[in-house]
């Protein structure tokens, strides 16, 4: 099994209690990966559009956080909390996309 489906794995079967530390809640891999995901499609992109190796990781880690916020700003509208938690494992993923890209450059 890989990595990835393991964590796959464990994102499908949390159990739905509620968390013991509002810093490792069930959606907090979700955040992470999102943002992960976001920042390194929108790097890739923006490379594939003639920016430069800067650039690319610029836009990418941009439009990850942009994403991150909104969500937040949009859960705050549907009546729910504006989650610092949240917007700080987006911030690990954007992170961590940024860091491996730059790495693999």
């Amino acid at each position: 099994m890989t990595l990835c489906s393991a964590l796959a794995l464990c994102l499908l079967t949390a159990s739905p209690q509620p968390p013991s530390s509002p810093w490792f809640g069930e959606d907090k891999l979700k955040h992470f990966f999102a943002s992960f995901v976001v920042s390194s499609l929108s790097a890739s992109a923006a490379r594939t559009a003639g920016l430069d190796h800067r650039e690319g990781l610029a836009v990418g880690a941009g439009l990850g956080a942009v994403s991150g916020i909104f969500k937040e700003v949009q859960d705050s509208r549907a009546g729910g909390p504006f989650s610092g938690y949240d917007l700080v494992w987006d911030a690990a993923g954007i992170g961590s996309a940024v860091l491996l890209l730059d790495a693999g450059h």
